[in-house]
């Protein structure tokens, strides 16, 4: 779950949705990084830097591109100081667990992980395989989302066998250190200003799946523990996770779940996918609609914050996604509540 108290915070325009997953970040650009961290990758790319395509995804400023070498190489390098008090942990973390991964998995090859001193700072350096692919969603299609159900499936197959010490906090866990933003509604208070729909009874009902969570979402599954489009590349039918800095434990799928509220905005028929993939076709609905109470709670609590400069679209992004579980999840009630369901 990507958030951060670190993050500075300071008053910026407001980014109202939609949002557009391929273009939230404001990144580094290749001129500003240290000259010591220029010469590493030029060695990584095998020769000096033809090209510099930014990743316009992502929530972070961290530097994030694909290089292209002289000779042709093409990497995906990421890097980050460790001034940075935010994002410098996250990519340590993903140097400790990357390299961690079974073979095999649905996910962009590392090619290397290290530290780079510069003077006065240190910089963690991540280099990936480029992948040429394609962020679902635009729009969203029966086969993309097919693709990203098949790579849930072996996901939770090859980490079974992920190390328990490196495997992080529980998933339950991270979505309970949220104060609840239902409670309140639900004793007659003002439903967030970008949730204006949410009434009173669906605020209660919402408190008591949320209340469920820790039961519901229990699991030893390592999961990802932030999938959504800006972290999933399509390539030749087959989905690639990326950034697997937020590692965590729980039911096998909570990773799947977690990206059919995107989908069910694009017109897919999500319930439809919880009913067809073996992840889910078994699992009690009232499990399903406990996490998706939690996920609404967070993404409400953090779309409520003040705005963040350095990631002008990090509140959007809680405020969309909170509308677009909203939804789902409203529709799921209604739809349990009608004559003869």
């Amino acid at each position: 779950m990507l958030e951060n108290n670190a993050l500075e915070e300071r008053a910026v325009p407001d980014y109202r949705m939609p949002v557009d997953y391929r273009t939230t970040a404001l990144r580094r650009t290749w001129a500003e990084l240290p000259a010591l961290l220029q010469d590493r990758l030029t060695v990584h790319a095998g020769g000096r830097i033809v090209s510099v395509q930014l990743a316009g995804g992502g929530f972070t400023p961290g530097f994030a591109a694909v290089l292209e070498g002289d000779t042709g190489t093409r990497i995906f390098a990421k890097a980050a100081p460790a001034s940075e008090a935010f994002i410098y942990p996250q990519y340590q973390r993903e140097a400790q667990v990357v390299p961690l991964m079974p073979a095999g998995m649905p996910m962009p090859g590392l090619l290397a992980a290290e530290e780079v001193a510069v003077p006065g700072d240190s910089w963690e350096l991540l280099v990936y395989e480029a992948v040429d692919g394609t962020m679902p969603g635009h729009p969203w299609t029966e086969t993309d989302l097919q693709a990203v159900e098949a790579s849930c499936v072996e996901a939770v197959s090859r980490m079974q066998g992920f190390p328990r010490q490196d495997s992080g906090a529980p998933i339950a866990q991270d979505l309970a250190g949220v104060p609840s933003q239902f409670r309140a509604v639900a004793e007659g208070g003002s439903a967030p200003w970008f949730l204006p729909a949410l009434t009173r009874a669906e605020a209660a009902a919402f408190q008591q799946s949320l209340d469920l969570c820790p039961e519901a979402l229990a699991g030893d599954t390592v999961l990802h523990g932030d999938l959504r489009p800006d972290n999933i590349l399509l390539q030749a039918g087959r989905a690639l996770f990326c950034d697997w800095n937020f590692l965590g434990t729980g039911a096998q799928w909570i990773d799947w779940v977690s990206v059919l509220p995107y989908a069910s905005a694009g017109g897919l028929d999500a319930d439809a996918w919880l009913r067809r993939s073996e992840l889910t076709r078994d699992v009690p609905a009232p499990d399903i609609d406990a996490f998706l109470a939690g996920l609404l709670n967070y993404m409400i609590h953090w779309g409520s914050q003040p705005e963040v400069s350095s990631s002008p679209q990090l509140r959007a992004h809680g405020r969309h996604t909170a509308r677009l579980v909203y939804d789902w999840a409203a529709s799921r009630r209604e739809a349990a509540h009608r004559p003869g369901v």
